[in-house]
């Protein structure tokens, strides 16, 4: 399947669970549960290709989309089954992606990723958080850290298609630029 159609497909049904959980109030829980639900993904990264190819019979995939759709809450265990039945267990990360994307919208969340060449420690990484919240006009902000050493020092701060370049070695192009004019 192409890229495009895959996200395409996530997007439906990542907007249709969305759609759902308003319905019901139920925003909140929900995003929880696929939080847990993209750990499971990530603890067996080839589960969705277990549930969706053949090297599993139709009763052992049952079984365990059953055991699945039992650690959840009705909503999200109705989702899991959804999806299972029109063979999609593959894109469930992008269909998480698309959920957590709307979640975030709607509550002013803005995703962050910061690269820096040493680890930011916690007091650090809070404090950015609150200055960059206010620079995007954002009710909260998710750092997504990244080490680069290449970068020397400072950071790089990218969000929805925005980069801030503040890192040593850019800095030192710079200098090295305008010295060569």
């Amino acid at each position: 399947m192409t890229m495009n159609r895959k996200y395409t497909v996530a997007k439906t049904y990542g907007k249709a669970l969305y759609s759902e959980a308003l319905q019901l109030k139920s925003v909140s829980e929900t995003y929880q549960e696929m939080l847990q639900l993209r750990e499971v993904y990530r603890q067996v990264p080839d589960l969705g290709d277990i549930l969706s190819d053949d090297r599993l019979s139709v009763y052992e995939k049952v079984n365990i989309v059953k055991d699945l759709e039992n650690s959840f809450g009705d909503t999200v265990a109705k989702f899991i089954h959804t999806v299972y039945d029109y063979g999609r267990m593959d894109e469930m990360p992008e269909i998480i992606d698309e959920f957590e994307h709307l979640y975030y919208e709607q509550f002013g969340i803005v995703v962050v990723d910061v690269t820096t060449a040493v680890a930011l420690s916690m007091d650090q990484r809070h404090d950015l958080e609150k200055r960059l919240a206010v620079q995007f006009h954002a009710n909260k902000v998710v750092i997504r850290p990244k080490l680069n050493p290449a970068i020397m020092g400072g950071m790089i701060i990218e969000s929805e298609h925005r980069v801030i370049d503040q890192s040593v070695r850019s800095e030192l192009e710079e200098i090295h630029g305008a010295l060569l004019k």
